[in-house]
């Protein structure tokens, strides 16, 4: 064996890794430090690999981790398959982050509690990602998690948390009812707004009582939610 590959240094054969279906091996690749090329040839085959499938083999590598786990084995694909797969996301090449996108989409509910982490990550990338994979993967658990990111400083962010959250929808709506009573009125403005797309009747009272709201874009969105809810 050389050095190079004992020193994990040798590139990976991404075409060979990808004609054998090596969602292992191209998961170990998106940390190839050393060429940023295989990075993004890896993720790449990845897409390619779960566009090709219905079988879906990232989601049998995450499989085979849970039976590895029942059989005592030290293996942690799955987790190390979601967290290189996250990290993509902050990836200078689009298609290596849509890739990896698509990829976590595929894994779900998996991933949501990773994702959920990601919400509070320090790039804001990863943040935008992590929040528009959430709303496709409509978790519940993501919920009070996407309520507190919009009061993230990066707008994309907020705007697909609101997305996110009005895709989840029913389950969001009690949470984000008591959203309407928050300090911030950020908060309560784009609540407002969500609870509107949902159109819950639950949300009829609680809107209306904040057409006394003190912040005028707060009273604005509740009015507007107001009239889609009745389909005034």
């Amino acid at each position: 064996m050389g050095l190079k590959k004992v020193l994990g240094l040798e590139k990976p054969d991404i075409k060979k890794m990808e004609r054998n279906k090596d969602v292992k091996g191209l998961m170990k690749a998106l940390s190839f430090e050393n060429d940023e090329s295989i990075r993004r040839d890896a993720a790449f085959a990845l897409g390619k690999i779960s566009d090709s499938s219905t079988a879906d083999p990232i989601i049998n590598e995450l499989n085979y981790e849970k039976n590895d786990v029942i059989n005592g084995s030290d293996s942690d694909i799955g987790e190390s398959t979601i967290e290189q797969l996250i990290n993509s996301l902050n990836n200078e090449n689009i298609d290596v982050r849509k890739n990896a996108a698509i990829a976590l989409i595929k894994i779900g509910e998996p991933a949501v509690d990773m994702l959920i982490n990601a919400l509070e990550n320090e790039n804001w990338r990863v943040r935008w990602h992590s929040a528009e994979i959430l709303g496709e993967i409509k978790d519940d658990r993501a919920v009070k998690p996407l309520i507190n990111a919009l009061n993230d400083k990066n707008n994309g962010v907020i705007s697909n948390s609101i997305i996110a959250l009005c895709e989840i929808g029913e389950p969001a709506v009690e949470i984000l009812i008591n959203a309407l009573k928050d300090g911030e009125w950020r908060l309560r403005w784009h609540s407002a707004e969500i609870l509107g797309e949902i159109k819950d009747d639950r949300a009829v009272k609680p809107l209306t009582d904040v057409l006394n709201d003190e912040n005028n874009d707060v009273r604005m969105a509740a009015t507007k939610a107001l009239e889609r809810i009745r389909g005034d």
